[in-house]
């Protein structure tokens, strides 16, 4: 098969594999995806890669539009990203954007922009775990709750040093793993149980409520009663 590009928008999931790989662009709003037992959430500036032949369900929120990518493994240059979800810099999500927004206008453009979208696809950096530092920040990554200080006195480093290396292992600051896990945290709690959004996020450590639905809504693109409802 050549790459296909199109923009699609899920309903609902049911676990199932492909023989290619797929590449979900999240134009709008966000999905959970469980590849294999692994679980996480696409939105915003960051893409998910599907491997071939890898069983995947999701759960879309109600206003969540993709641009998708499906092409063979070949055709790939380099390792597919070990990470379910990858980040991507805010210049080549503009190249994506305006990929998206070429094919939705005209889907006759659909072949030129999957070749586009392939080159694009390579500039996207993996994140690469610094040996060195991998096996003491990776010893301490759940332990985020008790604050940036405790891990650091965990790990056995001082503060700065612990924020280099956390950096150079993880690719975001400890401040920023501490945001994303309990992000996923609310999430759970909001497709999980029937907890009101106030509870959650003062469950989370939140003292402000709009506080959290402003924070909920930068990564995912919805607030929580959205995502909620929607979902």
């Amino acid at each position: 098969m050549s790459a296909q590009l199109e923009i699609r928008q899920y309903k609902g999931g049911g676990r199932h594999a492909h023989d290619f790989v797929q590449v979900l662009f999240p134009m709008r709003g966000a999905m959970r995806l469980d590849i294999e037992g692994k679980s996480d959430v696409v939105s915003s500036h960051r893409i998910a890669v599907i491997p071939e032949g890898h069983e995947h369900d999701f759960v879309p929120s109600a206003d969540c539009r993709l641009m998708v990518l499906d092409v063979e493994r070949g055709d790939i240059a380099g390792d597919l990203p070990s990470a379910i979800v990858t980040p991507v810099d805010p210049f080549l999500w503009r190249l994506f954007s305006l990929l998206s927004e070429e094919v939705a206008t005209d889907g006759r453009r659909a072949q030129d922009a999957a070749s586009l979208a392939l080159t694009g696809l390579r500039l996207v950096k993996p994140s690469a775990p610094a040996p060195r530092a991998d096996a003491r920040i990776a010893a301490v990554l759940s332990l985020a709750d008790g604050g940036v200080a405790a891990m650091a006195r965990e790990a056995g480093l001082g503060q700065s040093q612990f924020h280099a290396l956390f950096r150079a292992t993880t690719g975001r600051s400890p401040r920023q793993h501490r945001l994303a896990l309990m992000l996923d945290r609310a999430v759970d709690r909001l497709t999980g149980t029937r907890d009101p959004v106030s509870a959650i996020a003062y469950d989370l450590g939140y003292q402000n409520v709009s506080s959290f639905n402003r924070l909920f809504k930068q990564r995912f693109g919805v607030t929580p009663t959205e995502f909620r409802r929607n979902g």
